[in-house]
């Protein structure tokens, strides 16, 4: 029972200290810092929100968000919500990355279109690089007969090791 006790500390020494030889990755030094309207956060969500209050629009509400999703994948999801049912309610969502100074597109989801509908979303999980920002970039529109309404919406930066 002694030599037991002895190889189970013994165990638990050399497990901490390989858990502290692990390299911890952060955000880079940009953290905190806005760039083109997103704050750069090490968040693991941003959503970005777009609403329209004018009296007789019909496009009412986008939103657009990012997740993280695991080791270098990311969750990103949009969704439009009209006022009233319309003839088609749309949304594209945009995966941006920071390359230097300037968000770029990395891939794009949608549009995805519903007919006959006041809502509308759409999510994927994706693959992407790590060491980056990435945030959720979302068009959102609403068309009925001859009126077309659209918005735009964008999250905050989240990092991805």
């Amino acid at each position: 029972m002694k030599n037991f006790k002895r190889m189970a500390v013994s165990m638990l020494l050399v497990l901490g200290l390989m858990l502290m030889a692990l390299p911890v990755h952060a955000a880079d030094e940009r953290l905190g810092t806005v760039v083109d309207g997103s704050l750069l956060t090490d968040d693991t969500y941003a959503e970005g929100q777009t609403y329209l209050k004018q009296r007789g629009s019909i496009l009412s509400y986008g939103s657009g968000s990012v997740s993280i999703a695991g080791t270098r994948r990311v969750t990103l999801f949009g969704a439009t919500t009209a006022h009233k049912t319309v003839e088609q309610v749309q949304v594209t969502m945009y995966l941006q990355r920071l390359e230097g100074s300037n968000w770029e597109h990395v891939l794009t989801m949608g549009p995805k279109i519903k007919y006959n509908a006041n809502y509308v979303s759409n999510s994927n999980t994706y693959s992407v690089a790590g060491g980056y920002y990435y945030r959720a970039y979302g068009a959102h529109t609403a068309i009925n007969g001859s009126t077309s309404e659209s918005a735009t919406s964008y999250s905050n930066g989240v990092w991805v090791n």
